[in-house]
């Protein structure tokens, strides 16, 4: 349990709430509500609002035939398949931190080049394939290619901390990003920075040398 800085957005977990957030960014938002009491209490405070909010819906017509119906199914056997969840090893990433619970039944790929002191490995989404789903690994005082971003981006800080143009993240802070976000992390000196990001749309580096690798690397 952490005490956050930055917390996710009123928008955002109310979006999750009501089942409109994305696969990829409601598993990065499921991370920050375990390593955040904050963010929990507000998830909680949002869920009973939507609520009330159906509460105050007007009630739907049903047909005259619904009781009936109910009892019928009530009498047809039901079968229950067992649902395996899978449990996957990721020592071998070396991380050095406990990986959150929803990121531990997720296929999570080796580390791959992105740069100078940058490392990224992408994690399984089968049901999102339109969201880059990734652990971001940053050297000790690195600083990342100045960036925007093409859509909605999630970043929880697991391990580390840096800063940017909006403040300063340490572990189980949730970063925003979206198209009107141009930023330059850089991470703290007295160690490296991991992260969980659900990335929407390719960033948009500024550097020549970022844009040049940007297509072999793929975020």
């Amino acid at each position: 349990m952490t005490m956050t800085q930055h917390i996710a957005s009123d928008d955002v977990l109310l979006r999750h709430s009501s089942g409109r957030l994305s696969a990829a960014h409601a598993l990065v938002l499921d991370c920050h509500l375990e390593m955040s009491a904050e963010a929990r209490s507000r998830y909680s405070h949002m869920e009973a609002l939507g609520g009330m909010l159906l509460e105050e819906l007007p009630l739907a017509q049903v047909g005259d035939d619904l009781f009936e119906k109910t009892l019928a199914r009530l009498n047809q056997p039901v079968v229950a398949t067992p649902r395996r969840v899978p449990h996957y090893d990721h020592q071998r990433l070396a991380m050095g931190v406990d990986v959150p619970t929803p990121l531990r039944h997720r296929q999570i790929g080796n580390w791959r080049w992105m740069g100078p002191g940058m490392r990224f490995a992408r994690i399984e989404m089968p049901e999102d394939p339109t969201i880059n789903l990734v652990l971001l690994r940053i050297a000790a005082g690195q600083r990342m290619p100045e960036h925007g971003h093409s859509g909605k981006e999630l970043t929880l800080i697991l391990k580390g901390a840096f800063s940017d143009e909006s403040g300063r993240y340490t572990v189980g802070d949730l970063a925003e990003e979206d198209g009107e976000t141009e930023h330059r992390p850089i991470v703290d000196t007295d160690g490296e920075c991991i992260c969980l990001a659900s990335i929407e749309g390719p960033m948009r580096p500024h550097g020549w040398a970022a844009r040049l690798f940007q297509p072999f690397i793929g975020l």
